[in-house]
């Protein structure tokens, strides 16, 4: 087994473990659910922030490679917009059809999710080409999910939507986006990154630190006995993420065939894959910062993740083995 290989095997290990312990802590009461939400605005504020800036930092850019984050972004605004339009038909409550469309348009595109898989299909290129993929999750994160998750939250104090963008771009949790942005000038400027980040392996440090801490944290929230009252929600976010997903990323792939820079194989196949992973840690984040049920968040993350790997991922092993 390689040694990415064996991160990915640890990585799983670790998710249901740490899921389950956090899930046992909170039946035996040995820890307060409300610890969720502390962990959860650490990891979404800090951890992630981190890791992403750290990834793009050392992720060399190529001219030909700007359509990646940019159609990724046309990705989560297209679905975003879907699972809020199709959330109407699925519940009347106002925090679940925000809740819905975070979920709709937010994948699970990174270290535990999409990146693991194209490694699997194409080795280190499609690890590669997955983090130029993903540059422009976080700024998207702030600048669409959070005034969204703002407006359906419980706690939502109103005003008009310029007000919600001006207090998301104001709020200190959305540090992720300066974050973000000063790794691409890094990168785009080749400014060297030190090379004790590799040697004191700080990704996988930060990594294994934020990875259990959120999953953690989403057992702590998890009830099962809401995955039947939520049927609707889980069976809907499964054909929006799998299918409607699948759709929308193969035609935005289409677009960049009638340019003067279109993708090849590889990349076509990273973009169309990525498109529809199950839904993200990140939308659990954003639901225990925002009070936006923070709880159905975790079953809804934890059932279509399942979804996923019992439905989807099978298909796409068979469709590249064929």
């Amino acid at each position: 087994m390689t040694g990415v290989g064996l991160k990915f095997v640890v990585s799983a290990v670790v998710v249901v473990l740490t899921t389950v312990a956090g899930y046992i802590c909170r039946r035996r009461q040995w820890l307060d659910e409300r610890v969720a939400e502390w962990i959860m605005t650490f990891v979404g504020v800090f951890g992630y922030s981190s890791v992403a800036f750290l990834s793009v930092w050392g992720t060399p850019l190529k001219a030909g490679d700007i359509w990646l984050p940019f159609l990724a972004s046309a990705h989560v605004l297209i679905m975003t917009g879907i699972g809020l339009g199709i959330s109407r038909l699925l519940t009347q409550d106002r925090a679940e059809r925000g809740l819905f469309a975070i979920a709709a348009g937010s994948g699970n595109n990174g270290f535990t999710g999409g990146a693991f898989v194209l490694y699997l299909l194409h080795g280190e290129p499609g690890m590669g080409l997955s983090n130029i993929y993903i540059v422009m999750f976080m700024p998207m994160a702030v600048l669409l999910m959070y005034p969204i998750a703002r407006h359906h939250s419980e706690s939502n104090t109103g005003g008009s939507l310029a007000a919600l963008y001006k207090r998301s771009l104001l709020d200190w949790r959305s540090i992720g986006l300066p974050i973000v942005l000063a790794a691409i000038a890094l990168s785009a400027f080749k400014v060297q990154r030190p090379v004790w980040i590799a040697e004191w392996h700080l990704m996988d440090a930060l990594v294994y630190l934020v990875t259990p801490l959120a999953f953690f944290a989403i057992g702590l929230r998890l009830r099962a006995s809401k995955v039947l009252p939520m049927w609707k929600l889980i069976a809907g976010l499964g054909i929006v993420r799998f299918l409607v997903g699948a759709a929308v990323g193969v035609c935005l792939a289409w677009v960049t065939l009638q340019t003067p820079w279109p993708f090849d194989e590889l990349r076509w196949d990273v973009f169309v894959v990525q498109s529809f992973v199950p839904t993200a840690v990140t939308m659990v984040a954003i639901a225990n910062m925002f009070n936006l049920r923070p709880m159905e968040a975790s079953v809804l993350f934890v059932a279509n993740t399942i979804m996923y790997l019992v439905l989807a991922l099978p298909v796409i092993f068979l469709w590249h083995s064929r």
